[in-house]
C-alpha cells in the first residue's frame, strides 16, 4: 500500500503548510473569557484548578474571569493546552460548539502523516505575513502544498478563499487544498466549482483547488489506516486536478501563440495569391471562400496542439504523475455524465443548425432533420431523422454537374431512455455517439427509407433550414457556385404548382420528382409529399405571426453529425443491410 509520504512525493510536494484558525495562539485571558462565556461547558469539564474561582461566578462574573485568567497564566504550558483541548472537545459533545470541526487529535495525526512541521502550522494572521515572503524566495512555492481551512471562526466564512486569492496574487505555483465541513465527500467536486466561481477574475486559469471534506477525517484519530486512506484519496484528487490545470495553462498559451502565427502568415499573402491559391480552390471543392481560411487556421492550431502534447516537458511530467497515482483507487461515483464532458463531446461531434443553416451549407451525410413544428400537421411532433449516404456520391458538384446519386437513406431517430449508449447491443438500433438536446437518440435502421436529395437541397437555400419554397422566392446571394447552378432546377416544379394554386401533394396529381421519400406511412406520413399552404396571419402571445404562401414538406434541418462520426453510422447501417437476418436476429 502506498504511504502518504510517497503520494506526496508523486505529487511533488516536499513541504506541507496547514493554515487553520485552530493554530491561533490563544492567550490565557482569551481562553478565560471563553471559559466563563460557556460556563455550563466549563463546569462539565470539572477542572480542579478552576473550581474555587468558578464558585463566585454568579455573584461576580468579571472577578471570576480575571481569577481564571490568572490561574491559566500560572499553570504549566502543557496543562494550559490540555485545558484548552478538553474545553473545546466537551463543547462539541454538548452541542455548544461546531460539532463538525476536527478534533485536536485528528489534526495532530493528520499533520504527523503529512509531515507538517510545527513552524508550518500557521494561523490566518501568520499567513498574511508569510505568503509574499515565501513566494518571493528562490523557486517560490513550487514544491509546497497548502491545506487551508475555509472558515475562520468569528471572522469570515470564506477566509480560505481570501487566502487563495492572496496566493494567486503572489504567483503561487502549487496545489491548494481547502478543508471544509460545509460539504460531504460526494459534494467535494461541486464545492470546488463553487469556490472557483468565488475566485473569478484571477489571471489565466487561476489556482488549482482540491476540496477535502472534513467528513473524511472526523473519526480517524484512532484509525491510522483510515486516516492514511483518506489523505491518499485527497492527494490523488489533487494530483488529477493539478495535472490538468498545468497542461491546460500550457496549451492555452500555446494556442494563443499559434493563432497569432497563423494570422500573421495569412495576412502577408499577396491578394493575387489569395484569389488563385486560396479562394479558387475553395470554389472547386464546393466551399465558401472563408472556409478555406478556417481550415488553414484550424490546421495550424492542430499542428501546434499536437506538438505541445507530444513534446512539452510539463505534459510528460503531468502524464507520469497521473500514471503513478493510478495505484491509489477512488470510489467511482454512480451518477449522470458530467454536463461539461457532454458539452465537449457535443462540440466534437455536432454542428448546430445556426452554423449549418446560416452558412447555407449543401446537404451532406450526417444532416439531421426534424418535423417542422411551425406547420399545423407536425406542430406536436418530435420526430427526427438522420441522412446517411456515401459522402462523395451525394456531395453537390461545384461545376454544376449532377450528383453521382440522387437518393440516400433517411433513418428515423428514436428517443431512448435505456440502455446507456455505450451498452447497446442491438445492431438495428445504433445510438448517436453523443447526447443530443439532453437525450439519447438511436438510429432506427429497421425503418430507414430512400430519400430524394434534390428536394432536401431546398433546405440548403434557406437560413432557417426548412424544406420548403415560399411564394416570391429568390436565390440568396450567399449561395455557393454549385448551389446557384441548381437553384432554378430545384425550385421550378414547385414554383409552377404554386403559380397554378394547386397542391402538388394531391395523391392523384403528385409528381414523382416531388416525392421526398419512398415510405408514405407511420414516421414518414407527414413529410413524404409536399403540401400547398396559403398565407396566414395570427397572434401568438401578443406577437403577430405572418406565414407566406408556400409549398412545404414540413421538415427542417436541425444540424449535422460531423465526420468521421457520420461515416461510422453509415458503415453500421450498410453492415446491417448486408447481413442475413439469421446473423442478427437468431
Amino acid at each position: 500500500m502506498m504511504q502518504v509520504t510517497q503520494a506526496l512525493e508523486i505529487l511533488g510536494a516536499e513541504r506541507v503548510i496547514w493554515i487553520d484558525d485552530r493554530f491561533d495562539e490563544i492567550t490565557p485571558p482569551q481562553l478565560a473569557k471563553q471559559l466563563t462565556d460557556y460556563f455550563d461547558v466549563t463546569l462539565a469539564c470539572e477542572f480542579l484548578e478552576l473550581e474555587e474561582a468558578l464558585e463566585v461566578y454568579e455573584i461576580d462574573p468579571d472577578r471570576t474571569t480575571q481569577e481564571v485568567a490568572q490561574i491559566l497564566t500560572d499553570v504549566r504550558p502543557q496543562r494550559f493546552r490540555e485545558i484548552k483541548t478538553i474545553f473545546f472537545e466537551k463543547g462539541k459533545i454538548l452541542g455548544q460548539f461546531n460539532e463538525h470541526e476536527l478534533s485536536s487529535d485528528v489534526i495532530a495525526k493528520a499533520c504527523e502523516l503529512l509531515c507538517v512541521d510545527e513552524e508550518d502550522r500557521w494561523s490566518f494572521e501568520e499567513t498574511d505575513q508569510n505568503i509574499a515572503k515565501l513566494c518571493e524566495a528562490g523557486d517560490g512555492d513550487t514544491h509546497l502544498c497548502y491545506i487551508v481551512d475555509l472558515k475562520e471562526a468569528g471572522v469570515s466564512s470564506m477566509r480560505g478563499v481570501e487566502i487563495l486569492r492572496q496566493l494567486s496574487d503572489a504567483s503561487s505555483k502549487w496545489t491548494h487544498f481547502i478543508l471544509t465541513h460545509e460539504t460531504d465527500m460526494a459534494g467535494e467536486g461541486e464545492t470546488e466549482t463553487r469556490l472557483l466561481e468565488k475566485l473569478s477574475g484571477l489571471e489565466g486559469l487561476g489556482v488549482p483547488i482540491c476540496v477535502i471534506a472534513k467528513e473524511r477525517l472526523y473519526d480517524k484519530a484512532d484509525d491510522p489506516v483510515g486516516m492514511e486512506e483518506a489523505l491518499r484519496i485527497s492527494i490523488k484528487r489533487a494530483g488529477l486536478r493539478r495535472s490538468l490545470h498545468e497542461v491546460l495553462n500550457g496549451v492555452q498559451n500555446t494556442m494563443h501563440r499559434a493563432i497569432d502565427a497563423a494570422a500573421r502568415k495569412l495576412l502577408v499573402i499577396p491578394p493575387e495569391k489569395l484569389e488563385s491559391q486560396v479562394f479558387d480552390p475553395g470554389y472547386r471543392e464546393g466551399l465558401s471562400e472563408l472556409h478555406v481560411v478556417e481550415r488553414a487556421v484550424t490546421a495550424c492550431l492542430g499542428e501546434k496542439s499536437r506538438e505541445f502534447f507530444g513534446d512539452n516537458d510539463q505534459v510528460h511530467e503531468s502524464t507520469k504523475r497521473l500514471r503513478d497515482l493510478r495505484a491509489i483507487s477512488i470510489e467511482p461515483q454512480d451518477s449522470e455524465p458530467d454536463p461539461h464532458l457532454s458539452e465537449f463531446r457535443t462540440a466534437e461531434v455536432w454542428e448546430s443548425r445556426e452554423l449549418v443553416n446560416r452558412a447555407l451549407t449543401p446537404i451532406a451525410c450526417g444532416d439531421v432533420f426534424e418535423a417542422d413544428r411551425e406547420e399545423e400537421a407536425t406542430k406536436n411532433s418530435r420526430q427526427m431523422f438522420i441522412l446517411l449516404g456515401q459522402p462523395c456520391d451525394i456531395s453537390l458538384r461545384p461545376e454544376g454537374k449532377s450528383r453521382d446519386q440522387d437518393t440516400a437513406f433517411l433513418v428515423p431517430l428514436k428517443k431512448k431512455t435505456s440502455p446507456k449508449p455505450d451498452k447497446c447491443d442491438n445492431p438495428k438500433m445504433q445510438f448517436l455517439p453523443f447526447i443530443l438536446f439532453g437525450e439519447n437518440w438511436a438510429c432506427d435502421f429497421r425503418n430507414a427509407t430512400a430519400v430524394r436529395l434534390s428536394i432536401l437541397d431546398l433546405a440548403s437555400f434557406r437560413s432557417d433550414g426548412r424544406v420548403r419554397v415560399d411564394d416570391g422566392h429568390e436565390p440568396p446571394g450567399e449561395l455557393l457556385e454549385g448551389q446557384k447552378k441548381i437553384y432554378e432546377a430545384r425550385t421550378a416544379a414547385v414554383s409552377k404548382a404554386m403559380a397554378d394554386d394547386s397542391s402538388p401533394g394531391n395523391d392523384k396529381e403528385i409528381a414523382v420528382e416531388l416525392l421526398l421519400t419512398f415510405s408514405a406511412s407511420d414516421r414518414f406520413k407527414s413529410i413524404y409529399k409536399p403540401i400547398l399552404e396559403q398565407a396566414t396571419k395570427h397572434k401568438d402571445h401578443g406577437e403577430i405571426i405572418e406565414k407566406p404562401k408556400r409549398i412545404t414538406w414540413r421538415l427542417r434541418r436541425r444540424g449535422r453529425v460531423r465526420m468521421p462520426y457520420a461515416a461510422v453510422l453509415l458503415d453500421q447501417y450498410t453492415s446491417v443491410m448486408s447481413r442475413h437476418a439469421f446473423d442478427l436476429d437468431y
